[in-house]
């Protein structure tokens, strides 16, 4: 890895910081509404904060007349001088990311824009990458580019540098993941060093670090399913969660100030102290499943002057950008690809359901022909006969929106369709298939039609 390629492992801090604060200690602290900066205290976290024997009282207040805030936070990578000395001036945003939190529901949502994302940067007159926009303009400049690629203005933002992450799991006793295989990476101008042996294990800061930065194994060794930003933002993920449960659960009260100072002193903000306190109050109690993560899809190309890019997908993007920053969660039906195959003997019947499903606002549906058999056998479901299966099976592999079986089948009418989600794998070479929803239209689909009159043609005659 060289000097400007590393990835910083910080898209989890923040949320790592709301769990610490979260914790055992959350009901002891007060603090006063003075809208202090961020930062850390000379005495400690604790002796900026006055009363301790007092209860944070309504964290709302910190966010009046909002019930949906957006951070946009950006992780630098350390720069490296001559003289092997670490120093951030000039640095790009290695990671960058969208952090909605609904102080409604206490649930969040993460979106990841690829650091290489090629886009215009606000202020001036060219375009170029993303993170760019950090460097020549600070958190400004980078909150108004992604405006004008995704149109969202982030409320506040936050940026962290590549040891926020090492500090915070030390911080926290180390954290546990299951490592996906073997990684060994060595960079010295990178001060990288990566050994990590696959399987469930507790994780240091530095071995954290190496487990969300890892790209690619050193020269001569047996490859790894690695295939660029794509994977590194999956175990970043991945990484914030195991880093919320550890926050949670670490209910040691006397490391409390130290935790809270090292939480405090790893970011810099425009939010206040009492905002990120508020937050900790608001979202104690999160959990995984309260969390949704997911990055902008795209493809790599290659610039006049022989630059990598990535070019967004923007119809997903801003699909995506509507459903986990805006709040519309009817957007995601337009992420979730569609192949709709007749199970039955009724002709046009997977036409007219491509029909219905568009209708209803999924965009990207095909059909898929017939089908004499479910693409997945499940349980309870056989064959009526050639061309023919009685029920209807809904067969979802993997797409990013958990809830879209439902929703397809809610948009048929079928609340007893059998559902199975089994997401595709990688294959030797790391190559995961596209992820899709397959609906297999049964008998009972077809019956359903003819007794609300809506099919003249008998569910059990005529041609595939």
């Amino acid at each position: 890895m060289t000097k400007g390629k590393k990835i910083g492992a910080v898209i989890v801090a923040l949320l790592a910081v709301i769990a610490v604060l979260a914790g055992a200690t959350i009901k002891r602290i007060l603090h006063p509404r003075l809208g202090e900066q961020t930062g850390q205290s000379s005495q400690g976290i604790f002796g900026s904060l006055g009363d301790l024997g007092q209860i944070v009282g309504n964290p709302r207040e910190g966010f009046p007349g909002k019930s949906r805030v957006t951070l946009l936070c950006m992780g630098i990578d350390d720069n490296w001088t001559d003289k092997d000395e670490v120093y951030t001036a000039g640095s790009r945003t290695d990671t960058l990311f969208l952090l909605t939190l609904n102080l409604d529901t206490k649930k969040a949502t993460m979106l990841s824009i690829p650091r290489d994302t090629y886009t215009h940067i606000a202020g001036t007159r060219h375009s170029f990458k993303i993170n760019q926009a950090y460097e020549t303009g600070g958190p400004d400049r980078a909150i108004q580019t992604v405006a004008g690629l995704l149109g969202v203005t982030a409320d506040h933002y936050l940026v962290l540098n590549v040891d926020s992450t090492r500090r915070m799991v030390d911080a926290l006793g180390g954290v546990d993941v299951d490592v996906p295989h073997e990684m060994h990476y060595h960079d010295k101008w990178g001060h990288l060093s990566i050994d990590l042996k696959p399987g469930p294990q507790h994780l240091n800061g530095e071995q954290a670090v190496g487990f969300a930065r890892y790209r690619h194994p050193d020269a001569g060794r047996k490859p790894t399913p690695e295939d660029g930003d794509e994977r590194r933002m999956a175990r970043q993920h991945i990484l914030m969660r195991a880093m919320i449960d550890r926050g949670k659960s670490f209910a040691n009260v006397t490391q409390a100030p130290h935790l809270i100072d090292v939480g405090m002193s790893t970011i810099r903000t425009d939010l206040t102290r009492t905002q990120l306190f508020d937050l900790a109050a608001l979202f104690r109690g999160v959990q995984q499943d309260d969390i949704r993560t997911a990055s902008i899809p795209g493809d790599d190309f290659r610039g006049p002057n022989g630059e990598w890019f990535y070019r967004l997908d923007m119809k997903q993007a801003h699909a995506l950008t509507d459903w986990l920053v805006k709040g519309d969660e009817s957007a995601s039906r337009r992420l979730v690809p569609v192949i709709v195959r007749n199970g039955t003997r009724v002709p046009g019947l997977a036409g007219r359901v491509v029909a219905q499903l568009q209708a209803a606002g999924f965009t990207d549906v095909i059909n898929g022909g017939n089908a004499s058999v479910p693409r997945v056998q499940l349980a309870s479901t056989s064959a009526a006969g050639a061309g023919t299966q009685p029920r209807t099976t809904l067969l979802d592999t993997g797409v990013i929106v958990p809830q879209a079986a439902a929703d397809v089948a809610a948009a048929l009418a079928l609340p007893t369709a059998l559902a199975q989600r089994i997401p595709n794998k990688p294959n030797k070479t790391g190559w995961t298939a596209p992820a899709t929803l397959t609906v297999t239209l049964g008998q009972d689909y077809a019956q359903a039609l003819k007794a609300a009159g809506l099919l003249t043609v008998p569910p059990d005659t005529g041609q595939n």
